[in-house]
């Protein structure tokens, strides 16, 4: 496209804003010309002539044939910068009120249904509620210029409400549709003073304006943190185009200087610095800076009929406030104090708050309502739920049970569930389980009684408490039923260290031990040596392994290989050395049946037994396999 073309373009925005202007201020437009975008003639009305210093203004849109009478219409003119800023001042503030479309107070009434109360107080006015409109204008700047208009909308207590279209994912049918509510809405007339001039305008008071405008400003800044990410994602491959070409550049410009024209090296360290300087420039001038500065705001003044009701059920009341919006007709019912959904259905708990139908409770003691939040919780005795005024909270296990089924414990004087307590299996005192033991000594049927701290005594065997106690006939000292044993000497109960352990497992008291003729030690009981028949307690012999006597340690042979015992009755010697061999670890040869040691043994390579070398032939075959490879098998013909 050549450039004078390019330079005569008019935006089509351009034109279309200048002819919205002027017809916006009933100022009459002419075209001069045939041309699609061509020059305008615009008589002013008294406001614009006063401002523009001129009746009348002719305008053009380029530079092409532009006589001393045409003002110039183009971004960055004069005349261009003078009707934003004229939009500017009038647009700042909007005060405008929506029209009331539904006048009925029927339905307002019909909102609400008390099911155990009634109305006793009733007051109807009318409000006028606004609607604060912020128009904040985003700058986003970087290595270019870009430009949004973000509009949030935040009612009386700063809530905001969403608008619609404005980028939700569902359709929500509560959004406002600000375009209609700027259609419908209408100026409000000017009060006059006594002077017979208008007054200004009633606005809220100033602290009310800039805390919504905080609260609306906090909701802007967070959607400018949201576009900077896609913003920033498209600043990042620029730079590192800008980056990668910077460098190239001063990387062949410095490998262009040749040692002989630079010996110092101080042109490339010139260059470095050049490039250094340019790459923190680009950074800079490609780094996001976002400005948020409040463009306009409007007042939509929303008119409500609101209700002040007063629900009693006679014996407690509460406040109910119904709000009706006179322009949507939507209706502000009531909201459950458990569940914070609107209701029309409402309920009067014992603490005077309004909950649903869904969240209502009921006490089983004194069968008043409560509402979910406060609720009944069962008793951990009978399952019956009570509110917290007819329960009674246990200190043990925090349930809140019946008046009837808590009591205080006799030992720490909290109030305790009758769950929480338990008597003692001893003297049946009731009290905590806390307070109670588990008796060391078990019962008939392998339970562990509870035993209260009265009653329990500590053993001084094991250190368990419990109330089945004896009384030891050598010291007199006191023990569990688990610490004593009856001696098998003289029947008499004695306690831990006071009785030896017989070899047969029979516990002996002192009185009742002999003393060993061998090692002259006390003990228990001794045996007679079935070889010798010298008496022997159990540590002076030893028990046979192969037939289970016992024997003293004369008569007993134990092996370092092995370290089994075996009498000497027992006690096996290879026949080809004549040394001791262990008759548990070392048969005798199926063959032969005579003894023999590791090195005078042969395993047979086709049955794998273990024989004696003289039971084995030089082929590898023990007799008994060697008679097969002559023989052959043998066939058992009766089967």
């Amino acid at each position: 496209m050549p450039r004078a073309e390019v330079s005569a373009a008019v935006p089509p925005d351009l034109y279309a804003f200048t002819l919205d202007f002027f017809a916006f201020f009933n100022a009459p437009v002419r075209r001069l010309d045939r041309r699609k975008q061509g020059a305008l003639e615009v008589d002013l009305p008294p406001e614009l002539a006063d401002y523009f210093g001129k009746p009348q203004l002719r305008l053009a849109f380029h530079h092409a044939g532009l006589g001393d009478e045409f003002e110039l219409v183009a971004h960055g003119s004069r005349l261009f910068d003078r009707m934003q800023a004229l939009l500017a001042q009038r647009g700042a503030l909007t005060l405008l009120a929506l029209p009331n479309r539904h006048t009925g107070s029927e339905e307002l009434m019909h909102a609400v249904k008390p099911v155990n109360a009634s109305i006793t107080g009733l007051k109807l006015h009318e409000q006028a509620r606004p609607l604060y409109v912020f128009n904040w204008r985003i700058t986003y700047r970087a290595d270019d210029k870009r430009e949004e208009l973000y509009t949030v909308v935040v009612d009386e207590q700063g809530e905001r409400l969403p608008l619609a279209g404005a980028g939700q994912d569902a359709p929500d049918p509560g959004a406002l549709d600000l375009d209609t509510l700027l259609a419908d809405a209408q100026p409000i007339a000017p009060e006059m003073g006594p002077d017979g001039l208008p007054l200004p305008p009633r606005l809220p008071a100033l602290s009310q304006l800039v805390r919504m405008a905080e609260t609306a400003r906090k909701y802007a800044i967070y959607h400018a943190d949201l576009r900077c990410v896609s913003h920033e994602a498209e600043i990042l491959p620029r730079l590192y185009q800008t980056l990668n070409r910077l460098t190239t550049y001063y990387g062949q410009q410095i490998q262009e200087v040749y040692d002989s024209h630079d010996p110092t090296g101080e042109k490339r360290r010139g260059l470095e610095l050049d490039l250094e300087r340019k790459i923190a420039e680009e950074v800079e001038n490609h780094r996001l800076r976002v400005q948020v500065t409040l463009y306009s705001y409007a007042l939509l003044q929303t008119p409500v009929a609101v209700a002040d009701l007063t629900l009693s059920d006679g014996k407690r009341e509460a406040a109910l406030q119904l709000v009706r919006n006179r322009y949507t007709g939507a209706i502000q019912r009531a909201v459950c104090h458990a569940c914070g959904q609107a209701t029309t259905s409402v309920a009067l708990d014992q603490a005077g708050h309004l909950c649903c139908d869904a969240c209502i409770r009921q006490c089983a003691t004194c069968q008043e309502i409560v509402c979910a939040e406060c609720g009944v919780e069962p008793c951990p005795v009978c399952g019956a739920g009570n509110c917290a005024t007819c329960g009674r909270v246990c200190w043990a296990c925090g349930g809140r049970a019946c008046a009837g089924h808590v009591q205080p414990c006799p030992v720490c004087g909290d109030t305790v569930c009758l769950v929480c307590q338990a008597a003692c299996s001893h003297c049946g005192k009731v009290q905590c389980r806390s307070h109670l033991r588990a008796d060391g000594v078990a019962a008939a049927d392998g339970s562990h009684p509870l035993i209260c701290p009265d009653c329990a005594v500590r053993c001084p065997g094991c250190r368990q408490y419990s109330v089945e106690l004896g009384v030891c006939s050598s010291s007199g000292q006191r023990f569990c039923a688990n610490c004593l044993v009856t001696c098998a000497g003289c029947g008499r109960q004695v306690g831990p260290g006071f009785y030896e352990k017989g070899v047969g497992g029979k516990a002996y008291c002192h009185d009742c031990l002999v003393e060993c003729p061998t090692c002259h030690a006390l003990t228990a009981e001794t045996a007679a040596c079935a070889i010798c028949g010298t008496a022997a307690c159990s540590a002076c012999s030893s028990i046979c392994r192969v037939c289970g006597r016992r024997v003293c340690a004369e008569h007993i042979r134990r092996f370092d290989g092995c370290s089994h015992l075996v009498c000497t009755e027992h006690s096996a010697t290879c026949a080809y050395c004549r040394s001791e061999v262990c008759p548990v670890c070392l048969e005798a040869c199926a063959i032969c049946g005579q003894s023999h040691c590791d090195e005078h043994s042969d395993i047979c390579r086709r049955c794998e037994q273990v024989y004696c070398r003289a039971c084995v032939k030089e082929s590898g075959l023990c007799l008994t396999c060697a008679g097969l490879e002559r023989d052959g098998v043998p066939l058992d013909l009766s089967a």
